[in-house]
């Protein structure tokens, strides 16, 4: 049985997190999926993933707005870690933090150059956190992207309500930005390059899942 993670980056649901899910799993806006999202754009039954041939596989549901991989509309596409699925007003980030290394480290292994050994190094790193009886490697800050090797600083604690509301503010700031160049990205199969080079447009990515996160705690 596959399993898959997915993080909500934008939409009512941002900063929510469904992890290890077994395939099949559905999403929509209707009790009995797998993912219920608040977004009324978002059909009943949006869509599906489930297993194939050892490859995750998502099928939109006849939608009435349709679903995006990575920028393109699609009907049917295999799904990897990294990718960003968009349907309504919502944006999901197939992969945990760890999931996503590990392909970030396949693809620098096909690299010239350096490629090869920077996918050596950091496989060393995944393999030395990888839980003992299981095959699922944790997410621990310790393994990170190029440009975030140490994680974010820890959010500030004891605000006032005013402090929370601009602070909150500032951040709404901060992930609208992203969310721009993220939607603007478009990756077609068979070609693992967008208009930014991927490791970075992962660390983007991952810094809007995680802006998305403090947002949710803020709000709580």
């Amino acid at each position: 049985m596959a399993y898959v993670t997915l993080r909500v980056l934008h939409g009512a649901d941002r900063g929510r997190t469904f992890d290890h899910l077994p395939t099949p799993v559905t999403i929509g806006r209707e009790e009995g999926n797998s993912i219920r999202l608040n977004d009324e754009r978002i059909s009943r039954y949006h869509l599906k993933l489930q297993e194939d041939n050892d490859k995750i596989v998502l099928t939109d549901l006849e939608s009435t707005n349709g679903t995006k991989v990575n920028g393109e509309d699609i009907q049917v596409r295999i799904l990897r870690h990294g990718d960003l699925i968009t349907v309504g007003r919502s944006l999901l980030l197939v992969g945990s933090h760890s999931d996503i290394d590990r392909r970030i480290a396949e693809i620098a292994a096909r690299l010239p150059g350096d490629g090869a050994a920077r996918a050596h190094q950091m496989g060393e790193r995944l393999d030395h956190i990888a839980r003992p009886d299981s095959d699922v490697v944790a997410d621990v800050s310790e393994v990170r992207t190029p440009l975030l090797p140490g994680g974010p600083p820890p959010s500030p604690d004891r605000l006032s309500p005013a402090q929370s509301a601009e602070f909150s503010e500032l951040l709404e700031y901060i992930q609208g930005i992203l969310r721009e160049a993220s939607e603007g990205s478009v990756m077609r199969p068979g070609n693992e390059t967008v208009e930014i080079d991927f490791v970075h447009w992962q660390a983007l990515l991952d810094l809007q899942a995680r802006l998305a996160e403090i947002l949710r705690q803020i709000a709580g």
